[in-house]
Protein backbone atom coordinates (compact mmCIF):
# COMPACT_ATOMS: atom_id res chain seq x y z
CA UNK A 1 0.00 0.00 0.00
CA UNK A 2 1.54 3.42 -1.14
CA UNK A 3 1.12 6.18 1.52
CA UNK A 4 -0.95 8.55 -0.56
CA UNK A 5 -3.78 5.11 -0.51
CA UNK A 6 -2.97 5.02 3.14
CA UNK A 7 -3.63 8.48 3.94
CA UNK A 8 -6.78 8.32 1.99
CA UNK A 9 -7.51 5.38 3.83
CA UNK A 10 -8.20 6.93 7.40
CA UNK A 11 -11.21 7.55 8.57
CA UNK A 12 -12.62 11.35 8.86
CA UNK A 13 -13.34 9.90 12.45
CA UNK A 14 -9.79 9.11 13.03
CA UNK A 15 -9.14 12.75 11.29
CA UNK A 16 -11.37 14.41 13.91
CA UNK A 17 -9.70 12.72 16.94
CA UNK A 18 -6.15 14.05 15.55
CA UNK A 19 -7.90 17.55 15.75
CA UNK A 20 -9.25 17.18 18.94
CA UNK A 21 -6.29 15.91 20.51
CA UNK A 22 -4.19 19.01 18.84
CA UNK A 23 -6.86 21.46 19.89
CA UNK A 24 -6.84 20.47 23.27
CA UNK A 25 -2.83 20.05 23.61
CA UNK A 26 -3.02 23.98 22.77
CA UNK A 27 -5.88 25.09 24.87
CA UNK A 28 -3.74 23.59 27.50
CA UNK A 29 -1.69 26.47 27.23
CA UNK A 30 -3.95 29.37 25.87
CA UNK A 31 -7.03 28.73 27.97
CA UNK A 32 -8.87 29.70 25.37
CA UNK A 33 -13.26 29.09 25.92
CA UNK A 34 -13.41 28.87 22.54
CA UNK A 35 -11.26 26.22 21.81
CA UNK A 36 -12.70 24.09 24.69
CA UNK A 37 -16.08 24.55 22.19
CA UNK A 38 -14.52 23.39 19.48
CA UNK A 39 -13.19 20.21 21.16
CA UNK A 40 -16.75 19.33 22.52
CA UNK A 41 -17.64 19.84 19.36
CA UNK A 42 -15.11 17.65 18.05
CA UNK A 43 -16.16 14.78 20.67
CA UNK A 44 -19.32 14.50 20.06
CA UNK A 45 -18.94 14.50 15.85
CA UNK A 46 -16.59 11.53 16.24
CA UNK A 47 -19.24 9.75 18.70
CA UNK A 48 -22.00 10.22 15.98
CA UNK A 49 -19.86 8.94 13.17
CA UNK A 50 -18.85 6.28 15.70
CA UNK A 51 -21.50 5.01 18.05
CA UNK A 52 -22.63 2.25 15.48
CA UNK A 53 -19.63 0.62 15.81
CA UNK A 54 -19.50 0.22 19.18
CA UNK A 55 -20.10 -3.05 20.99
CA UNK A 56 -23.56 -3.31 22.86
CA UNK A 57 -22.87 -3.43 26.72
CA UNK A 58 -21.01 -0.39 26.28
CA UNK A 59 -23.54 1.64 24.29
CA UNK A 60 -26.19 0.33 26.95
CA UNK A 61 -23.87 1.84 29.67
CA UNK A 62 -23.15 4.53 28.61
CA UNK A 63 -26.22 5.65 27.00
CA UNK A 64 -27.86 4.68 30.91
CA UNK A 65 -25.26 7.11 32.35
CA UNK A 66 -25.93 9.96 29.86
CA UNK A 67 -29.54 9.51 30.36
CA UNK A 68 -29.30 9.63 34.35
CA UNK A 69 -27.12 12.14 33.63
CA UNK A 70 -29.86 14.58 31.50
CA UNK A 71 -32.41 13.63 34.15
CA UNK A 72 -30.24 15.05 37.00
CA UNK A 73 -28.70 18.16 35.17
CA UNK A 74 -32.55 18.93 34.62
CA UNK A 75 -33.63 18.62 37.79
CA UNK A 76 -31.21 21.81 38.12
CA UNK A 77 -32.44 23.73 35.47
CA UNK A 78 -28.96 23.81 33.78
CA UNK A 79 -28.49 20.67 31.58
CA UNK A 80 -27.00 22.22 28.92
CA UNK A 81 -23.89 23.86 31.15
CA UNK A 82 -23.64 20.40 32.72
CA UNK A 83 -23.65 18.40 29.78
CA UNK A 84 -21.00 20.63 28.14
CA UNK A 85 -18.76 20.73 31.24
CA UNK A 86 -19.07 16.46 31.45
CA UNK A 87 -17.58 16.67 27.45
CA UNK A 88 -15.07 18.72 28.18
CA UNK A 89 -13.92 17.24 30.93
CA UNK A 90 -13.07 14.31 28.60
CA UNK A 91 -11.04 15.60 26.75
CA UNK A 92 -7.80 15.25 28.95
CA UNK A 93 -7.84 11.70 29.49
CA UNK A 94 -8.84 10.84 25.69
CA UNK A 95 -5.54 12.34 24.44
CA UNK A 96 -3.54 9.77 26.58
CA UNK A 97 -5.24 7.82 24.13
CA UNK A 98 -3.61 9.30 21.55
CA UNK A 99 0.47 9.03 22.98
CA UNK A 100 -0.81 5.09 23.12
CA UNK A 101 -1.49 4.78 19.75
CA UNK A 102 1.75 6.57 18.63
CA UNK A 103 4.04 4.03 20.88
CA UNK A 104 2.35 0.90 20.42
CA UNK A 105 3.73 0.84 16.55
CA UNK A 106 7.63 1.02 17.87
CA UNK A 107 6.89 -1.54 20.45
CA UNK A 108 5.58 -4.24 18.35
CA UNK A 109 8.81 -3.65 16.02
CA UNK A 110 11.97 -3.47 18.98
CA UNK A 111 14.32 -6.07 18.68
CA UNK A 112 14.95 -4.93 22.37
CA UNK A 113 11.89 -5.72 23.46
CA UNK A 114 11.17 -8.61 21.58
CA UNK A 115 14.07 -10.10 22.96
CA UNK A 116 12.98 -9.24 26.52
CA UNK A 117 9.88 -11.30 25.65
CA UNK A 118 11.10 -14.10 24.28
CA UNK A 119 13.45 -14.25 27.70
CA UNK A 120 10.62 -14.19 29.80
CA UNK A 121 8.17 -16.31 28.42
CA UNK A 122 10.33 -19.30 28.11
CA UNK A 123 11.14 -19.48 31.73
CA UNK A 124 10.79 -23.15 33.05
CA UNK A 125 7.35 -23.37 35.19
CA UNK A 126 8.66 -23.00 38.52
CA UNK A 127 9.50 -19.39 38.13
CA UNK A 128 7.38 -18.63 34.69
CA UNK A 129 4.36 -17.52 36.56
CA UNK A 130 6.33 -14.78 38.90
CA UNK A 131 8.43 -13.79 35.77
CA UNK A 132 5.99 -13.08 33.68
CA UNK A 133 3.23 -11.16 35.82
CA UNK A 134 6.46 -9.11 36.99
CA UNK A 135 7.51 -8.65 33.38
CA UNK A 136 4.11 -7.22 32.10
CA UNK A 137 4.38 -4.98 35.11
CA UNK A 138 7.13 -3.82 34.25
CA UNK A 139 7.01 -2.85 30.78
CA UNK A 140 2.79 -2.16 31.15
CA UNK A 141 3.93 0.39 33.46
CA UNK A 142 5.76 2.64 30.47
CA UNK A 143 4.17 0.83 27.35
CA UNK A 144 0.76 0.40 28.12
CA UNK A 145 -0.98 -1.78 26.60
CA UNK A 146 1.78 -2.23 23.83
CA UNK A 147 3.70 -3.78 26.69
CA UNK A 148 0.16 -6.51 27.55
CA UNK A 149 0.56 -7.12 24.20
CA UNK A 150 4.31 -8.57 23.71
CA UNK A 151 3.62 -11.59 26.16
CA UNK A 152 0.20 -12.73 25.28
CA UNK A 153 1.34 -15.56 22.65
CA UNK A 154 2.38 -17.85 25.96
CA UNK A 155 -1.63 -17.26 26.65
CA UNK A 156 -2.11 -18.63 23.10
CA UNK A 157 -0.02 -20.97 22.33
CA UNK A 158 -1.25 -23.60 26.01
CA UNK A 159 -3.78 -26.21 25.45
CA UNK A 160 -4.70 -27.19 29.25
CA UNK A 161 -7.31 -24.79 29.90
CA UNK A 162 -6.22 -24.53 33.79
CA UNK A 163 -3.00 -22.98 32.12
CA UNK A 164 -4.38 -20.85 30.43
CA UNK A 165 -6.27 -19.55 33.13
CA UNK A 166 -3.36 -19.30 35.04
CA UNK A 167 -1.14 -17.58 32.86
CA UNK A 168 -4.15 -14.86 31.70
CA UNK A 169 -4.70 -13.81 35.76
CA UNK A 170 -1.06 -13.19 35.98
CA UNK A 171 -0.92 -11.42 33.00
CA UNK A 172 -4.20 -9.32 33.99
CA UNK A 173 -2.61 -8.41 37.08
CA UNK A 174 0.71 -7.75 36.47
CA UNK A 175 -0.70 -5.44 33.80
CA UNK A 176 -3.44 -3.77 35.95
CA UNK A 177 -1.37 -3.19 39.04
CA UNK A 178 0.75 -0.75 36.93
CA UNK A 179 -2.35 1.64 37.94
CA UNK A 180 -1.07 2.24 41.44
CA UNK A 181 2.14 4.21 40.54
CA UNK A 182 2.66 4.05 36.87
CA UNK A 183 2.06 7.95 35.10
CA UNK A 184 1.66 6.14 31.50
CA UNK A 185 -2.10 4.61 33.07
CA UNK A 186 -5.74 6.26 32.67
CA UNK A 187 -6.15 5.05 36.24
CA UNK A 188 -3.46 7.38 37.64
CA UNK A 189 -4.81 10.16 35.28
CA UNK A 190 -8.77 9.82 36.51
CA UNK A 191 -7.21 9.52 40.26
CA UNK A 192 -4.86 12.95 40.02
CA UNK A 193 -7.73 14.99 38.31
CA UNK A 194 -10.34 13.69 40.29
CA UNK A 195 -8.58 14.67 43.34
CA UNK A 196 -6.41 17.27 42.66
CA UNK A 197 -4.37 17.86 45.94
CA UNK A 198 -2.12 15.47 45.15
CA UNK A 199 0.79 14.94 43.13
CA UNK A 200 1.92 11.71 40.87
CA UNK A 201 5.63 12.54 43.09
CA UNK A 202 3.25 12.58 46.49
CA UNK A 203 1.45 8.79 45.08
CA UNK A 204 4.27 6.69 43.43
CA UNK A 205 6.22 5.30 46.10
CA UNK A 206 3.77 4.67 48.32
CA UNK A 207 1.59 3.04 45.28
CA UNK A 208 4.61 1.44 43.69
CA UNK A 209 5.36 -0.57 46.99
CA UNK A 210 1.54 -1.57 47.33
CA UNK A 211 1.85 -2.67 43.86
CA UNK A 212 4.59 -5.12 44.97
CA UNK A 213 2.57 -6.01 47.71
CA UNK A 214 -0.65 -6.98 44.78
CA UNK A 215 1.80 -9.18 42.77
CA UNK A 216 3.58 -10.98 45.54
CA UNK A 217 0.13 -11.73 46.76
CA UNK A 218 -0.90 -13.04 43.48
CA UNK A 219 2.04 -14.97 43.04
CA UNK A 220 2.26 -17.06 46.46
CA UNK A 221 -1.69 -17.75 46.05
CA UNK A 222 -1.45 -19.38 42.57
CA UNK A 223 2.01 -21.21 44.02
CA UNK A 224 0.18 -22.31 47.28
CA UNK A 225 -3.62 -22.79 45.70
CA UNK A 226 -3.12 -23.03 41.76
CA UNK A 227 -0.22 -24.65 40.44
CA UNK A 228 -1.33 -28.29 40.22
CA UNK A 229 -0.62 -28.96 36.77
CA UNK A 230 2.03 -28.39 34.38
CA UNK A 231 2.19 -26.88 30.94
CA UNK A 232 3.59 -28.66 27.58
CA UNK A 233 7.69 -28.81 27.34
CA UNK A 234 9.52 -25.69 28.04
CA UNK A 235 13.28 -24.89 26.95
CA UNK A 236 15.34 -26.25 30.14
CA UNK A 237 17.33 -22.40 29.69
CA UNK A 238 15.41 -19.42 28.65
CA UNK A 239 15.99 -17.64 25.89
CA UNK A 240 18.97 -15.26 26.38
CA UNK A 241 18.84 -11.32 26.11
CA UNK A 242 22.20 -9.91 25.09
CA UNK A 243 23.68 -7.01 26.84
CA UNK A 244 23.03 -4.95 23.84
CA UNK A 245 19.57 -5.51 23.86
CA UNK A 246 19.47 -5.53 27.43
CA UNK A 247 20.49 -2.24 27.67
CA UNK A 248 18.36 -0.88 24.93
CA UNK A 249 15.14 -2.15 26.49
CA UNK A 250 16.18 -0.38 30.11
CA UNK A 251 16.85 2.88 27.98
CA UNK A 252 13.94 2.62 26.80
CA UNK A 253 11.47 2.29 29.66
CA UNK A 254 14.08 4.87 32.06
CA UNK A 255 14.17 7.53 29.24
CA UNK A 256 9.85 7.46 28.23
CA UNK A 257 9.20 7.89 31.78
CA UNK A 258 12.37 10.15 32.56
CA UNK A 259 11.80 12.96 29.89
CA UNK A 260 7.48 12.65 30.73
CA UNK A 261 8.66 13.71 34.49
CA UNK A 262 11.04 16.48 33.43
CA UNK A 263 8.38 18.46 30.59
CA UNK A 264 6.01 17.89 33.30
CA UNK A 265 8.49 19.85 35.95
CA UNK A 266 9.58 22.42 33.32
CA UNK A 267 6.65 23.27 31.07
CA UNK A 268 4.41 22.68 34.20
CA UNK A 269 1.66 21.15 31.98
CA UNK A 270 -0.21 17.81 33.69
CA UNK A 271 0.91 14.08 32.74
CA UNK A 272 -1.40 13.87 29.59
CA UNK A 273 -0.07 16.99 27.82
CA UNK A 274 2.86 15.93 28.47
CA UNK A 275 2.07 12.20 26.67
CA UNK A 276 0.43 13.84 23.93
CA UNK A 277 3.13 16.17 23.09
CA UNK A 278 6.43 14.06 24.14
CA UNK A 279 4.67 10.26 22.76
CA UNK A 280 4.95 10.77 18.61
CA UNK A 281 7.99 12.38 18.80
CA UNK A 282 9.78 9.73 20.85
CA UNK A 283 8.08 7.20 18.50
CA UNK A 284 8.99 8.94 15.52
CA UNK A 285 12.66 9.11 16.67
CA UNK A 286 12.33 5.17 17.80
CA UNK A 287 10.62 4.27 14.65
CA UNK A 288 12.75 5.83 12.62
CA UNK A 289 16.05 3.88 14.12
CA UNK A 290 15.00 0.36 14.07
CA UNK A 291 17.01 -1.18 11.44
CA UNK A 292 15.20 -2.14 7.82
CA UNK A 293 16.49 -2.78 4.45
CA UNK A 294 13.12 -2.10 2.92
CA UNK A 295 12.55 1.33 3.70
CA UNK A 296 14.24 4.55 4.08
CA UNK A 297 14.30 6.46 7.44
CA UNK A 298 11.75 8.79 5.99
CA UNK A 299 9.34 6.29 4.84
CA UNK A 300 9.46 4.60 8.32
CA UNK A 301 8.40 8.31 9.41
CA UNK A 302 5.34 8.43 7.05
CA UNK A 303 4.31 4.84 7.95
CA UNK A 304 4.10 5.31 11.42
CA UNK A 305 1.92 8.81 11.41
CA UNK A 306 -0.30 7.34 8.83
CA UNK A 307 -0.63 4.03 10.88
CA UNK A 308 -0.90 5.56 14.68
CA UNK A 309 -3.50 8.41 13.29
CA UNK A 310 -5.54 5.54 11.18
CA UNK A 311 -5.94 3.61 14.68
CA UNK A 312 -7.62 6.63 16.09
CA UNK A 313 -10.64 5.55 15.37
CA UNK A 314 -10.46 2.47 17.03
CA UNK A 315 -10.49 4.25 20.39
CA UNK A 316 -14.83 4.27 19.77
CA UNK A 317 -15.16 2.41 23.32
CA UNK A 318 -12.86 4.85 25.37
CA UNK A 319 -14.33 7.67 24.08
CA UNK A 320 -17.69 7.14 24.39
CA UNK A 321 -17.34 5.79 27.99
CA UNK A 322 -15.36 8.36 29.10
CA UNK A 323 -17.38 10.95 28.33
CA UNK A 324 -20.24 9.38 29.47
CA UNK A 325 -18.67 8.66 32.95
CA UNK A 326 -17.72 12.64 32.87
CA UNK A 327 -21.37 13.95 32.07
CA UNK A 328 -22.86 11.53 34.64
CA UNK A 329 -19.99 12.61 37.44
CA UNK A 330 -21.40 16.33 36.37
CA UNK A 331 -24.87 15.76 36.53
CA UNK A 332 -24.56 13.62 40.09
CA UNK A 333 -22.21 16.20 41.78
CA UNK A 334 -24.86 18.94 40.79
CA UNK A 335 -27.77 17.54 41.96
CA UNK A 336 -26.38 15.63 45.45
CA UNK A 337 -24.82 18.33 47.63
CA UNK A 338 -21.43 16.97 48.41
CA UNK A 339 -21.66 18.65 52.35
CA UNK A 340 -25.54 16.71 52.95
CA UNK A 341 -24.17 13.73 51.55
CA UNK A 342 -20.74 13.82 53.10
CA UNK A 343 -22.59 14.31 57.08
CA UNK A 344 -25.20 11.15 56.42
CA UNK A 345 -22.08 8.84 55.57
CA UNK A 346 -20.32 9.95 58.63
CA UNK A 347 -23.17 10.29 60.99
CA UNK A 348 -23.48 6.88 59.47
CA UNK A 349 -20.11 5.18 59.71
CA UNK A 350 -17.82 7.65 61.97
CA UNK A 351 -15.01 5.21 61.11
CA UNK A 352 -12.16 6.33 58.70
CA UNK A 353 -10.97 2.60 58.11
CA UNK A 354 -14.55 1.42 57.94
CA UNK A 355 -15.37 4.23 55.04
CA UNK A 356 -11.88 2.70 53.32
CA UNK A 357 -13.04 -0.71 53.47
CA UNK A 358 -16.54 0.13 52.61
CA UNK A 359 -15.01 2.34 49.41
CA UNK A 360 -13.09 -1.12 48.53
CA UNK A 361 -16.36 -2.94 48.16
CA UNK A 362 -18.48 -0.78 46.32
CA UNK A 363 -15.09 -0.43 44.11
CA UNK A 364 -15.44 -4.16 43.57
CA UNK A 365 -18.95 -5.06 43.62
CA UNK A 366 -19.64 -1.86 40.72
CA UNK A 367 -16.98 -3.10 38.77
CA UNK A 368 -18.34 -6.79 38.41
CA UNK A 369 -21.86 -5.23 37.62
CA UNK A 370 -19.80 -3.69 34.40
CA UNK A 371 -19.36 -0.14 35.20
CA UNK A 372 -15.94 0.78 34.45
CA UNK A 373 -14.08 1.80 37.54
CA UNK A 374 -13.75 6.21 35.85
CA UNK A 375 -17.47 5.87 36.51
CA UNK A 376 -16.68 5.02 40.17
CA UNK A 377 -13.79 6.99 40.54
CA UNK A 378 -15.40 10.22 39.04
CA UNK A 379 -18.50 10.04 41.08
CA UNK A 380 -17.23 9.10 44.23
CA UNK A 381 -14.95 11.87 44.21
CA UNK A 382 -17.38 14.37 43.14
CA UNK A 383 -20.07 13.23 45.64
CA UNK A 384 -17.28 12.56 48.40
CA UNK A 385 -14.56 14.69 48.70
CA UNK A 386 -11.48 13.20 50.74
CA UNK A 387 -11.57 16.29 53.13
CA UNK A 388 -15.62 15.52 53.81
CA UNK A 389 -15.23 11.65 54.69
CA UNK A 390 -12.04 13.11 57.33
CA UNK A 391 -9.28 11.28 55.45
CA UNK A 392 -6.21 12.52 53.68
CA UNK A 393 -6.36 13.34 49.55
CA UNK A 394 -3.37 11.09 49.47
CA UNK A 395 -4.90 7.96 51.42
CA UNK A 396 -8.10 8.58 49.21
CA UNK A 397 -6.32 8.74 46.08
CA UNK A 398 -4.31 5.34 47.04
CA UNK A 399 -7.23 3.73 47.71
CA UNK A 400 -8.89 4.33 44.21
CA UNK A 401 -5.37 3.51 42.96
CA UNK A 402 -5.53 0.38 44.39
CA UNK A 403 -9.16 -0.52 43.83
CA UNK A 404 -9.13 0.44 40.09
CA UNK A 405 -5.39 -1.86 39.94
CA UNK A 406 -7.43 -4.74 41.38
CA UNK A 407 -11.31 -4.69 40.31
CA UNK A 408 -10.96 -4.05 36.50
CA UNK A 409 -9.97 -7.96 36.16
CA UNK A 410 -14.04 -8.83 37.76
CA UNK A 411 -15.63 -6.46 35.42
CA UNK A 412 -16.89 -8.19 32.60
CA UNK A 413 -16.66 -5.15 30.01
CA UNK A 414 -13.14 -3.44 30.88
CA UNK A 415 -10.45 -3.39 28.35
CA UNK A 416 -7.79 -5.61 30.06
CA UNK A 417 -10.46 -8.31 30.17
CA UNK A 418 -11.86 -7.91 26.53
CA UNK A 419 -8.14 -7.71 25.63
CA UNK A 420 -7.70 -10.80 27.41
CA UNK A 421 -10.92 -12.48 26.01
CA UNK A 422 -9.22 -12.39 22.77
CA UNK A 423 -6.21 -13.54 23.39
CA UNK A 424 -7.24 -16.38 25.09
CA UNK A 425 -10.46 -17.17 23.32
CA UNK A 426 -12.88 -17.43 25.78
CA UNK A 427 -15.43 -14.89 26.60
CA UNK A 428 -15.16 -11.77 29.05
CA UNK A 429 -17.58 -12.74 31.72
CA UNK A 430 -15.42 -15.77 31.97
CA UNK A 431 -12.63 -13.80 32.88
CA UNK A 432 -14.33 -11.02 34.40
CA UNK A 433 -16.52 -13.79 36.84
CA UNK A 434 -15.02 -16.67 37.11
CA UNK A 435 -10.98 -16.78 36.63
CA UNK A 436 -10.17 -13.77 38.33
CA UNK A 437 -12.20 -13.43 41.53
CA UNK A 438 -10.65 -15.80 43.32
CA UNK A 439 -7.18 -14.12 42.98
CA UNK A 440 -9.09 -10.47 42.72
CA UNK A 441 -10.72 -10.94 46.52
CA UNK A 442 -7.28 -12.58 48.03
CA UNK A 443 -5.53 -9.12 46.74
CA UNK A 444 -7.31 -7.05 47.24
CA UNK A 445 -7.71 -7.74 50.75
CA UNK A 446 -3.75 -7.59 51.29
CA UNK A 447 -4.31 -3.87 49.34
CA UNK A 448 -6.71 -2.64 51.91
CA UNK A 449 -5.00 -3.90 54.99
CA UNK A 450 -2.11 -1.84 53.67
CA UNK A 451 -4.20 1.50 53.18
CA UNK A 452 -5.48 1.15 56.56
CA UNK A 453 -2.30 0.54 58.06
CA UNK A 454 -0.78 3.75 55.89
CA UNK A 455 -3.53 5.81 57.70
CA UNK A 456 -2.85 4.85 60.88
CA UNK A 457 0.63 5.17 60.87
CA UNK A 458 1.37 7.94 58.43
CA UNK A 459 -1.28 10.34 59.10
Amino acid sequence: MTHASSAHSISPSAWIYFGLCGITVVDAFLHSEFLVQIGVGLIVVFMVLEFRRVPAPQKISATVLIVLAVIAAGLTGKWDAIILEGISRARIFLILFFAIAWLQFPVKKSPSLNAVRSNIVSRPPGRRYLFLTSGVHILGSVLNLAGLSLLTTIVERQKQSSEKRRLSVALMQGFTTASCWSPFYIGMIVVLISIPGVTWLELAPAGAVMAVCALMTGWAYDRILLRASRAGRVPDRPSAVSRRHLVAAVFILCSLVGLAMVMVEFTGTNIPVTLSIMGPVYALIWFGSLRTARESRLERYRQLSFDAVGSLSGYRNEVLLFVAANIFGAGIAAVLPSGDMSAALNALVPWPDIKIILLMVIFLVSSAAGLHPVIVVISVSAVFPPSSLGLDDWIMALALLGAWGVSTMVSPFSGTTLFMSRVAGVPGHVIGWRWSPPMVLVTITVITVYIVCLRNFFT
